[in-house]
């Protein structure tokens, strides 16, 4: 029997398949290599066809131009896979990455972005202009305080009661952490774009939170505002390379 019949070659570039989960399309499997070229939603993959399959290739052969070019001018790493970024302001360009080993889009293929803290909206970009919607966010995590000094009274008197050795020890399962959930949870993004492969991408950037054992409202806020400065970078590089003539405004959420 030939091990190597054209029945385990990949039907895309003729090499040898490998047994370790292959993508299956229209009955036949494909490669290890090429399986991992593709670059497109997991929804969008489950409806490939052959066809389809080697349009995506050419698509990404193409891309890999983009990719040799690429000058990284500007990165962002939020500490989430799909939330790195990286920019090219001088080709006017960026990838969902920390380094051009993805799709690398053009500016002008983003439509527009949207970034909320949780559902309450903190930008919006497009042609059109780039909005700045006024957070609530400091003076609702001011609301906070009581809860903070509730916990710091009560962590102190059961310290002040934990005189043997014996309760010392286990003072850490005594002492509850402070587990009251922040203003918000998360800042979510979304990029919709004018591309064949990519329809929109949605990513999630955690919200600061409150020290479990020693719960500070001013390092709560200046977290806060740590993240909020380098969100208005990565709008500013969205900018640059999507919408560069586009005017910013500055909007009230009670207009």
């Amino acid at each position: 029997m030939n091990l190597f019949s054209k029945k385990n070659l990949c039907p895309i570039c003729g090499s040898l398949n490998s047994w370790l989960l292959p993508l299956k399309i229209e009955d036949e499997y494909i490669c290890g290599t090429c399986q991992n070229k593709i670059d497109i939603a997991a929804d969008k993959e489950i409806y490939l066809t052959m066809q389809g399959l080697r349009e995506y290739i050419e698509f990404y052969d193409r891309n890999q131009l983009l990719r040799e070019q690429f000058i990284i001018s500007e990165r962002f790493d939020f500490d989430h896979w799909d939330t790195k970024i990286i920019f090219d302001y001088r080709h006017k360009m960026f990838c969902m990455s920390k380094k051009p080993d993805k799709t690398v889009f053009y500016g002008k293929q983003l439509k527009s972005f949207t970034i909320k803290e949780d559902s309450i909206p903190l930008f919006e970009g497009s042609v059109a202009g780039i909005k700045r919607y006024v957070s609530t966010v400091p003076e609702r995590a001011k609301l906070f305080a009581p809860y903070i000094i509730h916990f710091l009274m009560k962590k102190h008197q059961t310290r002040a009661t934990l005189k043997s050795d014996d309760d010392k020890e286990n003072q850490m399962t005594t002492i509850k952490c402070f587990d009251v959930p922040g203003p918000f949870q998360t800042f979510n993004v979304e990029l919709h774009f004018d591309h064949p492969y990519c329809t929109v991408i949605k990513c999630d950037i955690d919200a600061p939170k409150f020290s479990s054992d020693n719960p500070d409202l001013n390092d709560y806020i200046r977290s806060y505002q740590c993240s909020i400065e380098r969100i208005e970078k990565m709008v500013v590089a969205f900018k640059t390379v999507a919408f560069p003539s586009a005017p910013e405004q500055f909007i009230s959420l009670s207009q």
